[in-house]
């Protein structure tokens, strides 16, 4: 059990640093351009919560809005956005969405034979989901924390008609089926690593019983 804990601290440890970086990347790159786009990170947030079970569907999403509440807080320039209720609180319902969207889809499709329809069409779609969640879920919270919430509708429609947006739902819907067979391949190394290192302990521990009843 401890070590599953560590794997699973160290797991979040390497993915927070990993969406940092690329959130940083991001800004360096896009801003100069006007465009606030998360093409690289919201990918790898939406997989990390999309991989495994249900209950670590939250993880990928808190992640990411961690890093952008950091993130405007070294940037005097988005300091407006830094409030967690804009930053952090939206990006938290991103993988939960995209998790039971990629859930249902596998369901539906798990006894087609083709393998893009059963594996990779699931995770592109809730990558896509994923993505409009957190469009539409940071919107409305920069929109209420400005007390323009009925003007809501506006924002979304606005952004929805930039450039960027639509790139941003093709990154996700390119990149999550890829980051998610990764996620998925290292997962199941860790766990059969464990199971084997369970297996050996078990069978040093009956070595070490069976040579104490000998003497």
């Amino acid at each position: 059990m401890k070590n599953d804990k560590a794997h699973f601290v160290a797991f979040v440890g390497v993915m927070y640093a990993l969406i940092f970086v690329l959130f940083l990347l991001e800004g360096a790159v896009l801003s100069p351009l006007g465009m606030t786009a998360c093409i690289l990170s919201l990918p790898v947030a939406i997989a990390i919560s999309i991989y495994d079970g249900w209950k670590k569907s939250f993880i990928g999403g808190t992640l990411l809005g961690i890093c952008s509440c950091i993130f405007c807080l070294i940037f005097s320039a988005f300091i407006r956005y830094a409030n967690p209720l804009v930053s952090i609180l939206p990006r938290f319902f991103i993988g939960v969405t995209a998790y039971w969207t990629y859930y249902g889809l596998s369901r539906l499709f798990k006894n087609i034979k083709n393998t893009f329809v059963r594996e990779s069409l699931p995770a592109a779609i809730a990558g896509i989901i994923g993505s409009l969640t957190n469009t539409v879920l940071y919107l409305l919270a920069v929109s209420i924390c400005d007390g323009k919430g009925a003007d809501a509708l506006t924002a979304i429609m606005g952004v929805a008609v930039t450039i960027y947006f639509p790139i941003e739902l093709a990154a996700c819907a390119v990149f999550v089926p890829v980051y998610v067979k990764v996620l998925q391949k290292i997962n199941r190394k860790i766990v059969s690593k464990g199971a084997l290192d369970k297996r050996e302990g078990v069978k040093a521990g009956e070595s070490a019983n069976a040579g104490g009843e000998q003497q």
